[in-house]
């Protein structure tokens, strides 16, 4: 079966190829493979005209040299299919052997004086010529050669010129001629067109390609730039731990979140937000709220200042975009806690003794032409107690079935993993989603930070 398959492989009628060839000769080699193992194995065929040969002219043994070369010559191109080798001489080999019938027909036709028998089979032969994908210096070569052949030899043969009946086939020779010479230069120049439009739409596909790579480079490396925006290092706190979870749902997301400590007072800020769009646009606008939080010590106490400061930065910058946000402060000595919304989702505190309390504060989503009204809303949490803060990604995850999440999953989940520090309790959480989500991409960037508060001792 395997020696088999290794034959039925080598006298495929066409080679394989993934690329258009880089020049038109090697074009023509393709092509010549595709008609090769057809032209050698018909080559066969011309030995059923030996026993005519015979009655018509049995005094002529060149003619039955020839008819005997014609599958000998075939049965050795039919062989070099084997050899990988000359894989990239099959333009050559085609021509010899083109040249080899053209030629050789010739002169067994001129041998017999223009008989009307071998006539029709020249013509045929000429005809070849005009389909064969020849290089065109090589093709009018050959066919010069042929006739040049033909006619002199006809000559010496004693061939009747007066002969109304061979002027007649002649006259057959010579116009199959002229037809051919046209035939040969037009499909010539058709498959040099041809072959042209296709080398230039695979360079073009080329182009696109590296442009493609060259942009996904690009986007990796904003992609890493974006994340580098995320806090690198956590600060390590006495009265707290904190962890946090970003997965987004392009190279590029749209979530960012923050957190600042001020070990003096023990002071600590919590920030999310949620930017519409993904990708570059929603990378870059996010990245637009982190310059906007450059001075957030000054207002750390104050959330929903913190709030009107970012939106004075981005007014008249955000065009169609719009920012949803959450900044929470934390007194890490009393436990006391304050809360703003810019349209945001509320800050969840996860209780030791397994309650959800939400904490939600009026406030509009920053937007060209919205006005804020941010509100501060206080709470006190105590040891044990959990901040969790998060974007929209988190429970509008989807199943298979196209069911959301929720809200309620969500705080089930937050429920479940309470008593987990605040890294094993994001990690957990995130390995949920993703199994809830049967493991595909999220349709939503997907942000989570836990604060774990530990009390003062």
């Amino acid at each position: 079966m395997r020696i088999l398959n290794k034959i039925l492989k080598y006298i495929r009628l066409e080679e394989d190829r993934t690329t258009f060839p880089a020049t038109f000769r090697q074009e023509l080699n393709y092509q010549s493979s595709k008609i090769l193992t057809f032209a050698s194995l018909i080559t066969l065929s011309w030995l059923t005209y030996i026993p005519i040969d015979l009655q018509l002219h049995p005094d002529k043994p060149v003619i039955i040299a020839f008819r005997i070369g014609f599958p000998v010559v075939g049965l050795l191109l039919f062989i070099s299919r084997f050899f990988d080798s000359l894989r990239t001489r099959y333009l050559l080999m085609l021509t010899i052997f083109g040249a080899y019938m053209e030629i050789s027909t010739a002169i067994l036709t001129a041998s017999t004086k223009g008989d009307p028998a071998y006539i029709g089979g020249y013509l045929f032969v000429l005809t070849l010529l005009a389909v064969a994908p020849l290089e065109k210096t090589a093709a009018y070569t050959i066919l010069g050669t042929s006739l040049l052949i033909f006619f002199t030899l006809s000559y010496f043969a004693g061939t009747d010129f007066t002969n109304p009946q061979t002027l007649y086939s002649l006259n057959d020779i010579l116009c199959t001629a002229f037809i051919v010479s046209c035939f040969i230069f037009i499909l010539n120049s058709t498959r040099h067109i041809r072959w042209l439009k296709s080398r230039e739409s695979e360079l073009g596909q080329v182009v696109i390609e590296d442009q493609k790579n060259q942009l996904e480079h690009q986007i990796n490396i904003a992609g890493e730039l974006h994340k580098a925006l995320l806090p690198q290092t956590i600060p390590v706190i006495n009265e707290a731990v904190i962890s946090y979870k970003y997965e987004p749902m392009m190279e590029l997301g749209g979530d960012f979140i923050d957190f600042y400590y001020n070990e003096r007072d023990k002071n600590l800020g919590l920030f999310v937000c949620d930017v519409s769009g993904h990708g570059v646009a929603g990378a870059l606008f996010s990245s637009m709220v982190k310059i906007s939080l450059n001075r957030w010590n000054e207002t750390l106490t104050n959330p929903s200042m913190t709030l009107h400061n970012i939106y004075r930065a981005l007014e008249g910058k955000m065009g169609n975009h719009f920012v949803t946000a959450g900044a929470c402060y934390v007194d890490l000595t009393s436990g006391e806690i304050s809360y703003s919304s810019a349209g945001h989702l509320p800050l969840i505190i996860a209780r030791k003794n397994g309650e959800i309390e939400l904490i939600n504060s009026k406030g509009r989503l920053m937007a060209e032409g919205i006005p804020p009204n941010y509100e501060d809303a206080g709470s006190v949490i105590y040891k044990g107690d959990s901040l969790i803060l998060y974007t929209d990604g988190v429970t509008e995850c989807y199943d298979g079935s196209n069911k959301m999440l929720g809200d309620e999953c969500f705080y089930g989940l937050i429920q479940k993993h309470r008593d987990e520090d605040p890294i094993d309790m994001n990690n957990n959480i995130f390995n949920e989603l993703q199994i809830f989500n049967k493991g595909k991409r999220f349709r939503d960037d997907v942000t989570i930070l836990i604060m774990k508060y530990k009390g003062t001792v």
